[in-house]
């Protein structure tokens, strides 16, 4: 019996030893220390890099803050209120314009969650979050944590940098699949001989001819009928006067530069509650 015993006060020992390592909670999570914080260990590192570098120059270049964190287990609280603390603790988005974005996924739980900041709700929609999240759904059931991670952050990086106005380098093709995307070249038609214009303008020249020989005739006979009556018509003329006209023009350039911030964490921003989660 006390064999038993000792083997139930093992097992129950060694269960409340392992039990804290997959409880988490916002006040005990690590502090950030980048935009991409894989607490659950599901990323590689390569996949992690790519996505940290997007997420840099997102704020870089847009002032707006996109967090990726993935976690084992919600340790009983809701997704939408784990997101919300998390925002609140990090301060996501940088102070009075609360621009930032967060993607929570726990991977024990199968549970996933977008929040986003007051600043983003009106180009970042619940409608809008939520079809971005069921696009990860696919991989998360595959256990792509890494694919399901690069189709939220990837889509919501574009919708931000679409409402600046700016493009962001980590966002475009490669130069590989730029030539497999790229259309076919069109049919090159051979190139057409320029007009003949010789035809037309001989057959202006020999329709004015006659007309100008005529004219000519006229005003000499006019001339000389003048001359012989010893009339003097008391007119007096000039010839005509040509201007010649000319314009100036100027050209002027600027050169523009541009810097990059580096991770400082959250700035300042917070969240009302707007984003959208499910299960997978």
């Amino acid at each position: 019996m006390r064999p038993l015993l000792h083997k139930l006060a093992a097992l129950l020992l060694f269960l409340a030893a392992v039990a804290p390592i997959h409880a988490e909670k916002v006040s005990t999570l690590p502090a950030p220390t980048g935009y991409i914080d894989d607490y659950a260990g599901v990323l590689r590192d390569d996949s992690r890099a790519q996505l940290e570098a997007l997420c840099r120059e997102l704020h870089t270049k847009t002032k707006a803050q996109l967090f990726l964190v993935t976690i084992h287990t919600l340790d009983g609280v809701s997704k939408e209120e784990f997101a919300n603390q998390i925002f609140h603790t990090w301060k996501i988005g940088e102070k009075k314009t609360d621009r930032g974005v967060l993607v929570l996924l726990a991977v024990d739980d199968h549970k996933y969650r977008i929040e986003v900041g007051y600043g983003l709700e009106g180009i970042l929609n619940d409608a809008k979050v939520g079809d971005i999240g069921r696009r990860m759904v696919p991989s998360l059931r595959e256990e792509n944590y890494g694919k399901a991670a690069s189709t939220s952050v990837e889509a919501l990086a574009r919708i931000i940098a679409d409402d600046s106005h700016i493009t962001l380098d980590a966002l475009q093709p490669s130069a590989a699949d730029a030539l497999q995307e790229a259309p076919p070249a069109p049919e090159q038609l051979p190139a057409m001989p320029p007009p003949d214009r010789t035809g037309p303008m001989l057959g202006v020249l020999f329709t004015l001819f006659p007309i100008l020989l005529v004219v000519g005739i006229i005003i000499l006979g006019v001339r000389r009928q003048l001359r012989g009556g010893g009339i003097s018509p008391g007119i007096g003329g000039t010839g005509p006067t040509f201007f010649d006209s000319g314009s100036d023009s100027s050209s002027s350039s600027s050169d523009s530069s541009s810097s990059s911030d580096s991770f400082s964490g959250g700035d300042g921003g917070d969240s009302g509650g707007g984003g959208a989660g499910g299960d997978w």
